[in-house]
Formats: structure tokens, C-alpha cells, sequence
């Protein structure tokens, strides 16, 4: 039996998939990746294609962005932005209520490590596909039934 029929055979299947690959860390991505190319190319090329990444994430426009700020805990969203650019990290804030992007910022401000960070971002992004499925946020939106 391979590996993506229990996706294949539920309705919910193809978005099943999109967001487990969302989910899982690089090195396990890369992985399931590679079994499903081994096995279905077009099929994980089509999942491939709907896979937010935290890139997409920061690119959200103003109002998006402001809804996943307030849906997220702060020290989520600071962790996420330990290490991104000052501009990236000024255009989070801006889009925080106020109370919100004082304890971001503070989270911002603390030494974590790559994996805390890596974590946090898959969190990030997590959120984003659950304020998709709400309509909240267009991102990379997944067709029913693909």
C-alpha cells in the first residue's frame, strides 16, 4: 500500500497532507518529500504548491497579519522573530494591539536557540492555515477535494 493512499481515499486527504508537511520540521519534510516523489510526483507536486512556509507567513498583507498576530500567544510570535530582519520585526509590531507588541517585543529580545525559533515559526504557520480554513487570512488557500 503506498504511503499517500490514506490521503487519496478522504475527502479532507489532499489538505490532511498540505499540513502535515507544513508541520513537520525540514529534515522529516525533506524525507517525506522524497518518498512521495518516489511514489505520486504529481501529487506531491500539487501539495508542494499549497505548503505555506514562514516566508509566506511575513508576507501576509497588513490586516492578515494583524489577525495572526492577535491569534497567536506573544511569546510565539516573538520567538518567530528572533532573528528576522529590523524591518521585519517593526512591520510585526506595527500590526500588534499595543499591550500585544510589548510582550512581543520582550520575546524578541531574548537569546533562544534555532530550534525554539524553528519551532515557533512552524507554530506561526500552523495558526495562518487555521485562520485560512476559518476565511480569515487568503493565503495559499487549499481547493476541497484536490
Amino acid at each position: 500500500m503506498s504511503v499517500y493512499a490514506r490521503f487519496k481515499r478522504s475527502q479532507d486527504g489532499f489538505r490532511s497532507l498540505v499540513e502535515l508537511l507544513e508541520s513537520t520540521p525540514q529534515s522529516r519534510r525533506k524525507k517525506m518529500i522524497d518518498v512521495g516523489m518516489a511514489e505520486d510526483p504529481a501529487y506531491t507536486e500539487k501539495a508542494l504548491q499549497y505548503v505555506l512556509s514562514f516566508e509566506d507567513v511575513m508576507q501576509l498583507p497588513d490586516m492578515e497579519l494583524a489577525e495572526l498576530i492577535a491569534a497567536s500567544p506573544p511569546r510565539m510570535t516573538g520567538f518567530s522573530m528572533a532573528r528576522a530582519s529590523e524591518e521585519t520585526q517593526l512591520r510585526f509590531l506595527k500590526n500588534a494591539k499595543p499591550q500585544i507588541a510589548a510582550q512581543v517585543k520582550e520575546y524578541m529580545g531574548m537569546t533562544i536557540g534555532l530550534a525554539e525559533i524553528g519551532g515557533a515559526q512552524l507554530k506561526l504557520i500552523e495558526i495562518t492555515r487555521r485562520l485560512e480554513k476559518k476565511g480569515l487570512i487568503q493565503a495559499k488557500k487549499i481547493p476541497v477535494g484536490a
